[in-house]
């Protein structure tokens, strides 16, 4: 069955796009020495049809939440966007604690119309 995620299309390149900033976030400032992080992602579809909602989360070991809103990044700054990109992509996006230790990132985004 085809849900529409074929390869270059704009909802994949938004998907690829909030995948790679929440696992570098992940990777730069999540990471405890031994431990790794988890990527998931899951396709909710609606009982009755429609575009469904692709979910996205990234956990990490480090436990300090990200400030919501998040800040403006610096005009001149070499960093500071990922998150910002993230929230133009998604419908929603947010933190969660994760026990017994960490903190997981997630993002919904909308699927393609079928």
């Amino acid at each position: 069955m085809d849900w529409g995620w074929d390869r270059g299309g704009e909802y994949l390149d938004a998907a690829e796009l909030v995948v790679g900033e929440l696992a570098a976030n992940a990777v730069t400032h999540g990471r405890v020495p031994g431990r790794d992080f988890l990527l998931t992602m899951v396709l909710v579809l609606p009982p009755e049809g429609g575009s469904g909602t692709l979910r996205i989360t990234v956990a990490d070991s480090r436990g300090e939440r990200l400030p919501t809103p998040v800040p403006a990044p610096c005009p001149d700054g070499e960093h500071g966007r990922g998150l910002v990109l993230v929230g133009a992509l998604a419908l929603r996006w947010g933190v969660l604690p994760r026990l017994p230790a960490g903190k997981t990132v997630w993002a919904e985004l909308p699927g393609p119309p079928r």
